[in-house]
C-alpha cells in the first residue's frame, strides 16, 4: 500500500490542483487506485476545474471530492483561507474502492427515503461525505449497523456554509446529498477520539423518558448530578458549568469501563419539574452513563491515548475533525494533526466538519466535538484478519 497527501494554499484553484498532483504523483509509482480531494470554501466554484486536473494528472481508479469548512494536510489545519488537500492512495492487496453518491427524497407525509446507499457487507469500511441541511445521517448510520451487519462508517458532515455543499465523483459535481466511498478487502481501521473525561462514578439509569433522564441508581437524577458538582474539585466545576457531557456506555457492562466505552452526547439542560437531566440523544433504562467534562488538555490526553491505544503502525491517515476543536479550541494550530503525525508518521489530509461520523463499539454514530480517523495499512496480514 502506498499513500501520500499534500496541500496547496493557492489562491487559483487550478494551480492548486496541479501543484497537490504533482507533489503525490512521482510517489505512487504511476498508479492510484483512490483520490479523495477536500477543498475550503474559497474553491467552492471551481470545484469541477479542480476534480478535472486530478482526473488528468492521476487517472485514478475511484475518486471523490468535498467542499469543507476548513482542510486538512500534512502538519496543517488550513482552518481559513484557500486551501485545497488531496490524498491519494494505491493497493498492494487487491482490495478495492467503490465510489457512490447517495440523497435523500419525500416519502409520504412526513418522512423521507433515501436513495443510492451501495450494496455492502461486514467488514467493508465506508467513507462518507454528507450535506448536513439535506442528507439524514444519523438515520441513515444507524439504520446500516442494524440492516447490514458489523460494518463501519467513518466521515462527516462537510459544508461550505453560505456557499452551499458540493460533492463530486470522478469528474461530475452534485449538490447537495452526499458521496462516498466502499473500502472492501482493503487494510483500514478506525479510531474515534471524543476528547471527553468522566467526572463521578458510572450509575444505571433506573427511569427514562426519550432523552430526560429520570432517575440513576434509584435517585432522581438531579440529584445525582448535584452531588457529582459537589464532589468535584474546583476546575471540573468550571468545566462543568461551561459544557457538561454524558457518556452512555455503548455495549454491555462490566465491571470498568475505559477510553472508548461510552457514547458522548451534550447536556441540553434539566426538567426541575422532573428533577430529570436532559441529554442530546435517547436514553434507554438499564443504560450506565458517566458525567463528562472536556477542555483543551483533556481532549489532547484521549486523543493521544486512542492513538497510542488503537492506532499501530498506518500507511496513511484520514482525519475528521470538528469545526469547534482547532485553534479556537486548543489555543494552538494544527493539535489534531500533530498528534496524528506524532504517533503514526503517516501522511494525513481531511477535513472540518459539522458533525464527525466514526464506531463506538460496533455500531458506527454521529458525532459533535470529535476527532474521527480512518487509518490504512501498517498492519501485518496476520494483524488484519
Amino acid at each position: 500500500m502506498h499513500i501520500q497527501a499534500a496541500l496547496s494554499a493557492d489562491t487559483d484553484a487550478r494551480a492548486a490542483a496541479r501543484e497537490v498532483v504533482g507533489r503525490v504523483s512521482g510517489p505512487l509509482g504511476g498508479r492510484c487506485d483512490l483520490a479523495i480531494v477536500f477543498a475550503s470554501p474559497d474553491h467552492a466554484d471551481r470545484l469541477e476545474a479542480i476534480v478535472s486536473e486530478v482526473d488528468e494528472g492521476l487517472r485514478p481508479v475511484a475518486a471523490v471530492a468535498a467542499v469543507a469548512q476548513g482542510v486538512v494536510g500534512p502538519a496543517t489545519e488550513a482552518e481559513d483561507g484557500p486551501a485545497l488537500s488531496l490524498w491519494a492512495a494505491s493497493w498492494d492487496d487487491g482490495g478495492t474502492a467503490t465510489p457512490f453518491r447517495t440523497w435523500a427524497v419525500p416519502s409520504g407525509e412526513t418522512g423521507v427515503a433515501v436513495l443510492g446507499w451501495p450494496d455492502t457487507r461486514p467488514g467493508d469500511v465506508v467513507l462518507l461525505f454528507a450535506d448536513p441541511y439535506s442528507y439524514p445521517v444519523s438515520e441513515v448510520v444507524r439504520r446500516v449497523s442494524d440492516e447490514r451487519g458489523e460494518h463501519q462508517v467513518v466521515g462527516g458532515l462537510l459544508t461550505a456554509g453560505p456557499h452551499g455543499s458540493r460533492y463530486a465523483i470522478g469528474t461530475t459535481v452534485h449538490e447537495g446529498g452526499a458521496v462516498g466511498v466502499v473500502c472492501r478487502d482493503v487494510d483500514v481501521r478506525t479510531v474515534v477520539s471524543q476528547g471527553c473525561r468522566p467526572i463521578g462514578e458510572p450509575m444505571v439509569v433506573t427511569r427514562a423518558e426519550g432523552n430526560a433522564i429520570l432517575e440513576l441508581a434509584g435517585q432522581p437524577a438531579v440529584h445525582k448530578l448535584r452531588s457529582v458538582f459537589a464532589e468535584s474539585d474546583d476546575a471540573d466545576k468550571a468545566l462543568m458549568q461551561v459544557g457538561l457531557h454524558v457518556g452512555i456506555v455503548a455495549e454491555g457492562q462490566r465491571d470498568r469501563y475505559e477510553r472508548g466505552d461510552f457514547l458522548i452526547r451534550g447536556v441540553m439542560g434539566a426538567d426541575p419539574e422532573r428533577d430529570a437531566v436532559i441529554v442530546g440523544d435517547v436514553v434507554e433504562v438499564g443504560a450506565v452513563v458517566q458525567f463528562q467534562v472536556r477542555d483543551p488538555l483533556s481532549a489532547r490526553e484521549d486523543l493521544d491515548a486512542h492513538l497510542l491505544l488503537d492506532g499501530g503502525p498506518a500507511e496513511g491517515a484520514l482525519l475528521f475533525t470538528c469545526n469547534g476543536r482547532g485553534e479556537r479550541f486548543f489555543g494552538l494550530p494544527n493539535q489534531d494533526v500533530e498528534a496524528i503525525e506524532q504517533h503514526l508518521e503517516a501522511p494525513v489530509a481531511g477535513a472540518f466538519c459539522a458533525g464527525e461520523i466514526g464506531p463506538v463499539g460496533s455500531r458506527s454514530h454521529l458525532h459533535g466535538f470529535t476527532a474521527s480517523m480512518a487509518l490504512f495499512g501498517g498492519r501485518s496480514s496476520a494483524d488484519a484478519t
